[in-house]
């Protein structure tokens, strides 16, 4: 996977920014999202995302805006568990991107072809997903023999 996948990626330094990049080309492959070349993915790391949430992706089949937090609830995220984040925010892209997950023309959630509608967080079936996978995909994608981590 290249760089025009991702458009948009702004970390704290260069070094932690490659290190993502390669992170990033790691989920891609591993979620078999990466000869989805049409696609486009943004990640944004922002100071806070309005709901106190760690993390969010909204798209649809072309097109996923990713958003992790660098503070959550008041207290400030480690980058590590900035990175495990966005394991779980990109397994939401890879629902988006594969058509499982997106919306109604209410705005209600769809998952595959069925309208979500009133189920509570910890039921909707694409978050069992992201929360069952996002552990596992981290410990597999993310780079920790890379030389770079040593400067985190």
């Amino acid at each position: 996977m290249s760089d025009r996948w991702i458009r948009y990626c702004l970390i704290d330094s260069y070094v932690k920014e490659e290190l993502v990049r390669y992170y990033i080309c790691n989920l891609f492959r591993e979620l078999n999202i990466h000869r989805l070349s049409s696609k486009c993915v943004d990640i944004e790391f922002v100071d806070e995302i309005d709901d106190q949430s760690q993390g969010e992706a909204i798209g649809d089949k072309d097109d996923v805006s990713i958003k992790i937090a660098r503070n959550s609830c008041g207290a400030s995220m480690s980058f590590l568990n900035q990175m495990q984040t966005l394991a779980h925010e990109m397994v939401h892209t890879k629902q988006f991107l594969r058509g499982e997950l997106g919306y109604d023309s209410k705005g209600n959630f769809k998952w595959k072809k069925e309208v979500m509608e009133g189920k509570k967080y910890t039921e909707q079936p694409w978050e069992l997903e992201a929360t069952s996978l996002e552990r596992s995909l981290f410990l597999k994608c993310f780079p920790f023999d890379e030389e770079k981590t040593e400067l985190l």
